[in-house]
């Protein structure tokens, strides 16, 4: 998804990376530091929580939903490379605290651990920690979401016997599979 023209344009401008990237890596993941952030550097919120989530090594999310749908997701570079991915216009997850908030559960920040419900096609599993500010005024929902151990889980996989393993743990990665008896043979169509 592109990122909104008034969000880069704040980003670049008013949070330029060689100075601010230092300053969001020491800050600690919360909305409360994004928002010091923002009265540093003198921007919006959102511009700010975007352009941190960018910036960081931690692998986190910063989402902005509007009326309960996902405009905008902004994510680390360790999210990126994971394909940890939340759709545009995605309804807010059945489950997930900033939908509890946003329905009235409060306008404050909370903190909140759930399973990785927010990331598409997401098979790793892992706890997520989710963070959400509900603005009332204009039905925006600010969501921010990391790994609770702040490492993205390793990839799992399944084998032939539906077993699921974790890719990455095992010391004989990339090693042939331990014989099981069962012959697999190619499919029916012939090499030309």
């Amino acid at each position: 998804m592109a990122v909104p023209f008034e969000i880069a344009v704040a980003a670049e401008l008013l949070l330029p990376y060689d100075i601010f990237q230092p300053q969001a890596e020491k800050a600690s993941i919360s909305l409360v530091s994004i928002d010091d952030l923002a009265e540093r550097f003198q921007a919006s919120v959102t511009a700010t929580g975007s352009r941190y989530a960018a910036v960081v090594s931690t692998p986190l999310a910063f989402v902005l939903s509007e009326q309960g749908k996902v405009r905008y997701t902004s994510r680390s570079n360790p999210l990126k490379d994971a394909c940890a991915w939340v759709p545009p216009h995605l309804d807010l997850p059945d489950g997930c605290f900033s939908k509890k908030v946003r329905a009235g559960a409060g306008c404050e920040v909370q903190k909140r651990s759930t399973r990785a419900i927010w990331f598409s096609d997401w098979e790793r599993g892992g706890t997520v920690l989710e963070e959400t500010r509900h603005l009332i005024p204009w039905d925006q929902t600010l969501t921010l979401l990391w790994f609770e151990d702040g490492e993205v889980p390793p990839q799992r996989f399944r084998d032939d016997r539906d077993e699921v393993h974790e890719r990455g743990d095992d010391e004989n990665d990339g090693l042939l599979q331990e014989l099981d008896g069962k012959l697999r043979w190619p499919g029916k169509r012939r090499r030309r």
